[in-house]
């Protein structure tokens, strides 16, 4: 019966959240005033509220407060008792000066008589709940520790559990039931002392708020629901880590390479191999941009190897899967960059000394694996004995129909070997050309 009292207080007392609020506008009754709500006060239980309107405006207000228990009244408010809180004589909120003081914790009918100026009169029965009770509030709850440890798990819970009467005092409130909440879930229920006080523990296993929660228990006084800000509390987790090698940081379009990794965990002795830990390994150029490599168990000694055959340069990203072991640190690491080097070749080179003394050089240059680079930069190189060379120019590469085409015309060309070079950078392989002899000029 109490908790279906309380719970159409509740109701109404949202609704008068909406309709007492100043300076609302709606069509009056011509004849006669109208009382819109008739309640308590939310978090001032012991504070009697009226809304009422009447285009003559209000004059009068008296509040009968009948008990539910006898059906008798208890307490008449009179116009004297109440002050306008909000709003204006035509459509306004009105409350009781001060708290009421009621013989009786419980709840009580309100019936209300209104009248305004021009002499209009309503007597409104039961036009609201007055609820008056305890409501339960809480101290400062207090925690011995922020975060737990895979050693220390137990969090020892510390507050207070007080009262708050309608006449406003707040005073403790002993040999009541205090749930302490983990993540929203009672984990114990313990008693308040004589002072209100109450300590507990709680046993976390992972992050969790702890919370103190008061539920009505059928104590003296009867109190309403009330709970502390709840604590949120934190793991202290074990660092891991990844140290990686690579098998080689340049490989060839369509070779594979083999990362070799050791994953640990720190410990008061130092860093000791993580066995039998499982993970993920990506490879790319960024955290973006990347490519699945596959899945990894570490070893009893902690390491595991991977082969895998990119098809551009990265690195590989290596991540823990702690999702079972909340203490444990979802540690990351990357490899070394390995670099992936495309082909690159020249499929003509020719060079002739001209009639004016020059020697003129040309070629194509292509490369099969897909790619080209921008701009093509080839080197005409030179060497007297065909074994010792020595760049004479650098010229650009252009597409001309049937391949990559360059050319140069070489000033002071001596006898010798002449022949065209790629140099080799992060993503394609060196190339020569084949080289050709020119003798002297005649």
């Amino acid at each position: 019966m109490l908790l279906r009292r309380i719970r159409r207080w509740v109701t109404v007392a949202v609704a008068a959240a909406a309709l007492g609020t100043a300076g609302v506008t709606t069509a009056h009754a011509a004849d006669q005033p109208e009382v819109t709500y008739a309640g308590s006060v939310s978090g001032d239980l012991g504070i009697l509220q009226i809304n009422a309107r009447s285009a003559a405006g209000i004059k009068s207000i008296t509040a009968h407060l009948v008990s539910d228990a006898s059906q008798t009244e208890v307490a008449k408010i009179g116009t004297k008792d109440f002050r306008l809180s909000s709003g204006t004589r035509q459509d306004g909120s009105w409350r009781t000066k001060k708290p009421l003081k009621l013989p009786e914790f419980g709840s009580y009918r309100i019936d209300v008589d209104a009248t305004d100026a021009d002499g209009g009169h309503v007597l409104q029965k039961s036009a609201g709940d007055f609820a008056y009770y305890v409501v339960a509030q809480f101290g400062v709850l207090t925690v011995d520790r922020n975060a737990i440890d895979r050693e220390h798990r137990d969090v020892h819970v510390e507050g207070t559990l007080y009262g708050r009467w309608p006449t406003r005092q707040v005073k403790p409130l002993a040999a009541r039931q205090v749930e302490i909440n983990v993540d929203f879930g009672t984990q114990t229920t313990v008693t308040t002392d004589a002072r209100g006080h109450f300590t507990a523990s709680a046993r976390l296993d992972a992050a969790a708020s702890v919370q103190a929660v008061f539920r009505m228990d059928g104590g003296k006084p009867e109190a309403l629901y009330g709970e502390s800000k709840p604590v949120q509390i934190g793991v202290d987790q074990i660092p891991t880590r990844f140290t990686s090698t690579v098998s080689s940081t340049g490989v060839d379009f369509g070779k594979p390479v083999t990362v070799s990794v050791k994953a640990e965990q720190k410990t008061a002795d130092g860093w000791v191999p993580l066995a039998g830990r499982s993970g993920g390994v990506l490879f790319g150029p960024d955290d973006v941009q990347t490519d699945d490599v596959g899945r990894f168990t570490t070893a009893d000694d902690g390491t595991f190897t991977m082969e895998y055959t990119p098809w551009r340069g990265g690195y590989f990203q290596l991540g823990l899967d702690t999702s079972d072991d909340p203490f444990l640190q979802a540690g990351t690491g990357r490899s070394d960059v390995v670099h992936v080097h495309r082909a690159s070749k020249f499929t003509a080179f020719t060079a002739a000394r001209s009639d004016t003394g020059q020697v003129h050089a040309e070629g194509l240059i292509d490369f099969p694996d897909g790619w080209t680079p921008a701009p093509i930069n080839v080197h005409i190189e030179y060497s007297p004995d065909g074994v010792n060379w020595s760049k004479l120019t650098t010229v650009e590469a252009s597409w001309g129909g049937s391949g990559n085409a360059f050319a140069a015309d070489l000033e002071k060309s001596g006898a010798g070997y002449y022949r065209a070079a790629f140099s080799v950078d992060d993503h394609f392989q060196s190339a020569t050309s084949q080289m050709v002899f020119v003798p002297a000029s005649t």
